[in-house]
C-alpha cells in the first residue's frame, strides 16, 4: 500500500525530477537476477555458486553473491575480491555491471587471463546490497527511490514519494557503517531539497544489509573491491573515489599508494563524450561509507566508482556501452592480484603464512605496517583456518610488527616488497608460556569486590569478591584496582610462567573534592557552551562541550571547565583524580585533557586522550607530584581543524573527584622486579638456510648460547662471555661445531645468564 507525505516543498521538487516514467525494459529484475545466478551455478558447478549472505532490512529478502573460483565449495588460499553493484536503488547500472562481469569470467573460462582469475583468484559478486530499494525501483513504484524499506515511523505503511527525496521510510546503506556515522544525516536533517534520501539510520551497522556484507567481509577478508554508484546530481559522475583525505586536510596512511591504484583504475574507463577517461579522486566527507568503513576495517582497498552521467537509467544501447566500458576496471583489479602479472606494471603484494613456533599451527594474528598504521584500525588479522594473509602495498622495503594475545610480538625490519609479482614470507610467532595470578583484594584483613583490568593491547577485565583467580601469559602487565569506597592501586606485575601471586591491601578513601553534576553548575568556571544533560551519563547528570544541534564542537574551539576553589593536597599519603569520561575526537588532534596549575596562570597537562573512546571509562591520575600544595584542575578540549570543520561529538564528563588513602602490596604480594634477561624465537623459523636469534640484556652479564639437538647433545656454541646491556643477536646458519651441514629437523637453543635459563626450539628444513 502506497501513502503519500505531501508538501509545499515536495510539490516544488517536482521541478527538479528528471526520472522517466518507467524504467527500461533492459535493467533485470530481483527475481531475474535471482535466477540467473542459479542458473550460472547449475551450468558451472565447479566454478561458480549462489551464495546467500544476508537477508534485506524490513521484508527479509534474501541478499545473494555469485562466488566464482576454482573448487568453489572450498576456502582456499587466494586473494579475495569483492564488487558490489548496488547500495542504492535508484543506481541500476551497477547491477547490470556486475551480472556482465559474472557472465564474461564464466563464459571465457577456458580463455587467458579468464583461467588465471578462476584458478588464483577468490571473487565474489554482489549484484545488488539493496533487493528492497531494487525492487521500488525495477517496479515502477519510485524511480528516483535511494534506501532500503525500513518502517522508520512504525506504522505498518511504505511512505514514500515519487518525486526527488522525502521518503519518509528507508535508510540509506551507504550511511549505516559504523565508521563515522555520526556524520550521516538525521531523518529530518534541515537544508536541502533530499532531507531524508539520506538518512543514516537508527544505529551504526543497524541495518541487516550491512550486516550481511560485514558477515562476508569478516570471513574473507576482501583485498581489492568496487563499489559501483551513480551521482544523480551529475556532479560526481564519472569518478572513482578511494579513501580518504578529509576536507583536503586529513590524508589516510594509505592515501598515495590508494591514489596510485585508483587513477590506474579509473584510467581504464573511457568517458561517455568520448573525450578521456574517468577521473580519480580521495573521499573528502566523513559519512559512514561503505569504502572508509572496509579500509578501516580491513585494510580493504575498495573504490567507490560513479558510474554513467546524471543519466542514471539511460535506455539500453547506452547502458550496454557503459556496463562495456566499466568492464575494464574490474578486469584490471583482478590482474593486479594474480600471484604475477605482466599487464599491470605496478603489481605489488605482501602475502605470507603466520605460524605458532612451537606447534606449526597457523594462527589468526594482527598485521601491522609500521609507518601505515592508525589507532583507529581494527586489527588486521590473517585468516584464521590457514594463517594466510594478503596486505595490498606498494613497492618498497617496510618495518612490520605480527601481534597475537598469548604470543610474543614479531618484528621484522625491512621487508622488500617487490613490483611483478606476491611477495612472500613466512612468519613464526613464540607462544608465551602459560602463567595464573592468584591473590587477594582487601581493605583491614577483610577482602572487598573490586574490579582488577589487566593489560593495555589486549586487556582483561576481571571483577572479584577479594580473591584473584586469573590464567594469563607470561609477561609485564599494567593493572589496575578499583574498589568502590577505597582508594584506588595502579602498577605493573610480572607474571612468570606457572603460579603468581598478587594481594593488595586498600584503605578506605577520603574525598578531597566530589562533582556529580546533580546539583547545577555552581562553584565552577565554564568556557564554552557546556551543559548538563541526563541523556548521556553514568547515573543522573553528566556535562558535556556538545549538546544540541548537530551535537558536535565547534571549530577550533578551546573550552574548559574548572572548579572555582582551590583543592588542598594532603602532604602525607597518595592522592588520585578519579573521573567517568566519554570521549569521540579526532583522532590524533582533538585532545581531551585535564591541566593542573598552582595559580591559574600557568597550566600543565597531566592526562590526556584523543579518539573515539565512546563508552564510560574511568579514569585514574596520580595528584602525588603535589603533596602538601595548593592545586587549581582544569578540563579543557581543544579543536585542530585548520579552519575546515573536522569536528566530532566531544567529552562528556561524570563523577569526579579527588580523593586520598593508601594502597600497598601486602607482605606475601609477588611483584618482582622486570626481568634481566629475555630471550626471544628466532626468525626466520622455520629456516633455511640460516635464522637469527635476539636477546635482551637489561644490565651487562656473562651469557652463554647454544644449539643442542633434540638428545641435549651440542651442536654448535654460538655466544659465551661478558656481554653489555642492551639488544643482542646471533646467526647461525645450520653449521655444527666443525663447520659441517646438519640435516633439516628440529634443534633447541638454549640461553643461561646468571640463574637465568631458557630453551625454545626452531626447525631447519631443507
Amino acid at each position: 500500500m502506497k501513502k503519500y507525505f505531501i508538501t509545499a516543498v515536495i510539490i516544488i521538487c517536482a521541478a527538479i525530477s528528471v526520472w522517466a516514467d518507467s524504467l527500461p525494459s533492459c535493467y533485470y529484475t530481483y527475481n531475474q537476477i535471482s535466477q540467473m545466478l542459479l542458473d550460472f551455478e547449475t551450468q558451472h558447478p565447479d566454478m561458480a555458486k549462489r551464495v546467500q549472505i544476508g537477508v534485506s532490512q524490513q521484508e527479509q529478502i534474501p541478499i545473494y553473491a555469485m562466488r566464482i573460483s576454482d573448487n568453489v565449495e572450498q576456502d582456499e588460499e587466494e586473494p579475495a575480491l569483492l564488487f558490489v553493484g548496488q547500495v542504492h536503488a535508484e543506481e541500476v547500472l551497477g547491477v547490470q555491471i556486475t551480472m556482465d562481469n559474472i557472465a564474461k569470467i564464466l563464459a571465457n573460462r577456458n580463455q587467458l587471463p579468464y583461467m588465471q582469475w578462476i584458478n588464483f583468484l577468490d571473487m565474489w559478486f554482489v549484484p545488488t546490497l539493496n533487493p528492497e530499494g531494487h525492487n521500488v525501483v525495477t517496479t515502477g513504484l519510485d524511480l528516483s527511490y535511494r534506501k532500503n524499506k525500513r518502517d522508520n515511523n512504525n506504522n505498518g505503511f511504505f511512505d514514500f514519494s515519487s518525486l526527488v527525496g522525502y521518503d519518509i521510510d528507508g535508510v540509506d546503506i551507504n550511511r549505516n557503517f559504523d565508521f563515522n556515522w555520526v556524520h550521516g544525516d538525521t531523518l529530518m536533517q534541515p537544508g536541502g531539497l533530499e532531507v531524508w534520501d539520506y538518512y543514516r539510520g537508527p544505529a551504526p551497522m543497524s541495518e541487516s544489509e550491512v550486516q550481511a556484507i560485514k558477515n562476508l567481509a569478516d570471513r574473507y577478508k576482501f583485498v581489492y573491491s568496487i563499489c559501483w554508484h551513480s551521482s544523480r546530481t551529475g556532479n560526481f559522475s564519472e569518478k572513482g573515489y578511494y579513501s580518504f583525505n578529509w576536507k583536503e586536510i586529513r590524508p589516510s596512511p594509505d592515501m598515495a599508494f590508494f591514489a596510485s591504484i585508483c587513477s590506474s583504475v579509473a584510467a581504464q574507463i573511457p568517458n561517455e563524450a568520448g573525450t578521456g577517461t574517468y577521473e580519480s579522486l580521495p573521499n573528502l566527507s566523513r559519512k559512514g561509507a561503505f569504502h572508509d568503513w572496509m579500509y578501516k576495517q580491513y585494510g580493504t582497498l575498495q573504490i567507490l566508482i560513479e558510474c554513467g552521467t546524471s543519466n542514471l537509467q539511460p535506455p539500453e544501447p547506452l547502458m550496454l556501452d557503459t556496463v562495456a566500458r566499466c568492464r575494464n576496471a574490474v578486469y584490471w583489479f583482478l590482474n593486479r592480484a594474480l600471484p604475477y602479472s605482466s599487464d599491470v606494471s605496478s603489481s605489488s603484494m605482501l602475502t605470507g603464512k603466520i605460524r605458532d613456533a612451537v606447534t606449526n599451527e597457523p594462527l589468526e594474528a594482527e598485521i601491522i605496517v609500521n609507518a601505515h598504521h592508525a589507532p583507529w584500525f581494527v586489527p588486521r588479522t590473517s585468516n584464521p583456518d590457514t594463517g594466510r594473509f594478503y596486505k595490498a602495498l606498494a613497492s618498497g622495503s617496510y618495518d612490520l610488527t605480527f601481534r597475537k594475545k598469548g604470543y610474543w610480538d614479531t618484528q621484522i625490519t625491512g621487508q622488500m616488497v617487490n613490483n611483478g609479482a606476491m611477495t612472500q614470507i613466512q612468519v613464526s610467532m613464540q607462544p608465551r608460556e602459560n602463567a595464573t595470578l592468584s591473590g587477594r583484594i582487601h581493605s583491614g584483613g577483610s577482602d572487598i569486590p573490586a574490579q582488577i583490568v589487566i593489560g593495555d593491547v589486549y586487556p582483561d577485565t576481571l571483577y572479584v569478591n577479594g580473591v584473584i583467580a586469573f590464567n594469563s601469559f607470561e609477561g609485564v602487565y599494567p593493572v589496575t584496582v578499583i574498589a568502590d569506597g577505597y582508594y584506588p592501586w595502579q602498577g605493573s606485575v610480572l607474571l612468570n610462567p606457572g603460579q603468581n601471586w598478587l594481594a593488595l591491601d586498600l584503605s578506605s578513601a577520603t574525598q578531597l573534592f566530589a562533582e556529580d553534576w546533580e546539583n547545577g553548575m555552581d562553584g565552577w568556571e565554564v568556557e564554552g557552551p557546556w551543559v548538563l544533560q541526563d541523556e548521556l551519563s553514568v547515573s543522573g547528570s553528566a556535562i558535556t562541550d556538545s549538546w544540541g544541534g548537530k551535537g558536535l564542537y565547534a571549530m577550533n574551539c578551546d573550552v574548559w571547565i574548572s572548579p572555582s576553589s582551590a583543592i588542598q593536597i594532603p602532604a602525607t599519603g597518595s592522592t588520585t583524580l578519579m573521573f567517568d569520561s566519554h570521549l569521540h575526537t579526532e583522532w590524533d588532534y582533538d585532545w581531551a585533557r585535564v591541566e593542573i596549575s598552582l595559580d591559574r596562570q600557568n597550566w600543565t597537562s597531566i592526562w590526556s586522550r584523543c579518539g573515539k573512546l565512546d563508552e564510560f571509562r574511568r579514569e585514574l591520575v596520580s595528584l602525588d607530584e603535589y603533596d602538601g600544595q595548593s592545586i587549581y584542575l582544569r578540563f579543557r578540549l581543544t579543536d585542530q581543524s585548520s579552519n575546515v570543520e573536522l569536528t566530532d561529538p566531544g567529552w562528556t564528563i561524570d563523577n569526579i573527584c579527588v580523593i586520598t588513602g593508601v594502597s600497598t602490596a601486602a607482605e606475601d604480594a609477588y611483584l618482582p622486579e622486570l626481568p634481566k634477561v629475555v630471550l626471544q624465537q628466532n626468525y626466520p623459523n622455520p629456516f633455511n638456510p640460516q635464522t637469527t636469534i635476539r636477546y635482551t640484556l637489561t644490565e651487562p652479564a656473562e651469557v652463554s648460547l647454544a644449539v643442542y639437538n633434540l638428545k641435549g647433545q651440542l651442536v654448535r656454541e654460538l655466544e659465551a662471555g661478558a656481554k653489555t646491556a642492551g639488544e643482542h643477536s646471533a646467526v647461525w646458519n645450520g653449521l655444527d661445531q666443525s663447520g659441517k651441514p646438519v640435516g633439516s629437523g628440529i634443534y633447541l637453543y638454549r640461553l643461561e645468564s646468571g640463574d637465568y635459563n631458557k630453551t625454545l626450539k626452531m626447525i631447519l628444513m631443507k
